[in-house]
């Protein structure tokens, strides 16, 4: 047992001759002190035992018209974790047993009473109620942030449910969920991550406020609980609120409580959540159903761009029904061969030569038919599936080209986009090497694009990484260049060789002024840093023109071609080859008469 300075004792007895005998034993125990106070009468018993000021409680067995044992089921009831141990003048089994049922730590007949006696059991009792306390709180508490576990949220919201139904009130769950939570750990490593889910889990409980809800009616407790359900998932319960708009409330205190920037040992992280709420009665009338409905809410938020609560529909659990349905889909789809490559061309704006192509994956669902990226990729992110999957594409695409090289077509670059995770990945050079070894294509024809956001995460260990790509040859490109966080002070540190000006820029030139403006100082810093550019999303021959005229080097949009399959990549390659290419009829230097 750890050492305690001093033991608090509360003595429950209405005889003050007892008292000072229990007292005096007290006094006589070896190496441990005691701070003892004496309660006489039941009433002020229980008035003590609410203070919880008290290590352990000595009743006696007869307390005038009630019983120690009357007041050891009141004060259990109440919810007391004081350890209680029971005195009687003679031993007798049936108040024995009754006080083992009723929860008592130990049953001690005065006649038999010493100090060792009375000591070691005062130690017993103490102890074995840490280690249930231990016990309880590995069973119900999460390690991680001390917080109610799923177990424990479920039984205080069954709890919660009962009351609100004899009383006609209404119940909330909030399932909140960080939104891109994975970057964090696959950037600063799991020590980050653990250290946010505390620091998010503070700030969540902080968010709740005790009138949020009226208390829960047993003396004590309060209704409102915050509770972890593993991984970055937090799960919130409100107890009887007047109205739905007090859910409304709390997750909109908690995205504000959470958009103030954390500091995580020297780095600054920005995270924001994605929250659903769900209502007893009208969304679910047991645990389990708000539990689902307001995970589907959540999910439904996230769909809604993040960053934002949504209260529960019904039509919801067909979305939710078919995101989970995806995502079991999306595990086996690597090995039932479902994925494919399309490709779409870069071109040269002056000459119209076919620079190289984007290969862009494809899901070919057997009974959803070609799903878009957009619905499976931020999927593949939250599941674990997008490096398994980066590694497919970058190897399909490295086999492709080596084979469309191996036909006699021209030899192009294409260039395959990195996810964060792959990025994130220490050993991704040593990846991208056996890549290129096993498929035999030269790293000259392989080119790699990295989004802004992902490169300024950790600036120092993404030029480390690039530097060695770049050594190997590969070409490297920045993508979506003017979305990001990128200055031209960190800007000029990455060995890159490409910059790619975002779709969003492109599309409004050269009629929108603030569009015209940032290409042209995109342009003009690129050639300062002797990068060359291409312009995305390039639809019609306005832009076209534009973009020559200030010097961008390259295009890529539906102007050129959308991506295509295989089969008809190949047709490009065949056209290019023989000089009648799509980029040279746009760019108008065809060979055809």
């Amino acid at each position: 047992m750890d050492t305690i300075d001093q033991i608090q004792v509360l003595v429950v007895d209405n005889d003050e001759d007892d008292f000072i005998v229990t007292k005096d034993l007290l006094s006589r125990v070896e190496g441990v002190s005691f701070s003892v106070q004496w309660a006489a009468t039941f009433d002020s018993a229980l008035t003590e035992s609410r203070r919880k000021a008290h290590d352990v409680i000595l009743v006696a067995y007869l307390l005038g018209a009630k019983s120690g044992l009357d007041f050891l089921q009141t004060v259990i009831a109440a919810g007391c974790q004081i350890p209680i141990i029971l005195f009687t003048d003679q031993a007798d089994h049936e108040v024995d047993l009754a006080a083992m049922k009723a929860g008592a730590a130990d049953y001690l007949v005065r006649a038999d009473l010493s100090a060792v006696l009375l000591g070691r059991s005062i130690r017993y009792a103490i102890e074995r109620k840490r280690a249930e306390n231990r016990i309880l709180t590995l069973a119900y508490y999460d390690d991680l942030t001390g917080l109610p576990n799923r177990v424990l949220f479920l039984d205080r919201l069954n709890f919660c449910i009962a009351n609100a139904r004899r009383r006609e009130a209404l119940v909330a769950v909030l399932i909140c969920d960080l939104d891109n939570f994975k970057r964090i750990n696959d950037t600063l490593g799991h020590e980050a991550g653990d250290l946010l889910v505390r620091e998010v889990g503070e700030r969540v409980s902080a968010c709740v406020r005790e009138n949020d809800s009226v208390g829960r009616l047993d003396e004590g407790h309060n209704k409102n609980t915050v509770a972890r359900q593993g991984g970055d998932e937090f799960t919130l319960l409100l107890g009887e609120i007047r109205n739905i708009h007090d859910a409304a409330r709390v997750a909109q205190r908690i995205l504000g409580s959470l958009a103030r920037p954390f500091d995580l040992r020297g780095h600054e992280v920005f995270v924001s959540a994605s929250i659903g709420i769900a209502i007893f009665p009208q969304d679910g009338v047991d645990a389990d159903t708000l539990v689902k409905n307001g995970d589907a809410a959540m999910y439904h938020a996230k769909d809604r761009g993040k960053n934002n609560y949504q209260f529960y529909k019904k039509e919801m659990n067909a979305t939710s029904f078919q995101r989970l349905s995806l995502e079991t889909s999306l595990r086996r789809a690597l090995e039932r061969e479902e994925f494919l490559l399309y490709y779409q061309p870069v071109v040269n704006l002056y000459t119209g030569k076919l620079v190289s192509a984007e290969a862009l994956v494809r899901w070919q669902h057997p009974d959803m038919g070609l799903i878009s990226p957009a619905d499976f990729i931020p999927l593949a992110e939250e599941t674990g599936m997008i490096v398994p999957l980066g590694e497919w594409v970058l190897l399909a695409a490295c086999a492709q080209n080596k084979a469309w090289q191996q036909a006699g077509l021209p030899l192009v670059r294409v260039a395959v986009n990195l996810s964060c995770q792959q990025f994130a990945e220490r050993n991704l050079a040593r990846v991208v090497e056996e890549v290129l070894e096993e498929t035999g294509l030269a790293a000259d024809y392989l080119g790699l694009e990295i989004t802004e956001s992902l490169m300024m995460r950790n600036v120092d260990a993404s030029i480390a990484v690039l530097r060695e790509l770049s050594s190997m040859g590969v070409s490297l490109s920045l993508d979506d260049f003017g979305t990001g966080y990128s200055s031209l002070s960190y800007l000029k540190r990455f060995p890159l060789d490409i910059l790619k000006i975002d779709r969003s820029f492109v599309r409004e030139i050269p009629h929108d002024n603030d569009d015209v403006t940032l290409t042209r100082v995109i342009l003009a810093m690129a050639g300062n840093l002797g990068l060359k550019v291409v312009a995305e999303g390039v639809e019609n021959q306005e832009q076209l023109e534009f973009l020559k005229n200030q010097g961008c080097d390259m295009m890529q949009g539906y102007l050129v071609s959308p991506p295509v399959s295989v089969a008809d990549f190949r047709d490009i390659l065949v056209r290019e080859a023989s000089g009648k290419g799509i980029g040279r009829l746009i760019c108008g230097t065809c060979t055809e008469e």
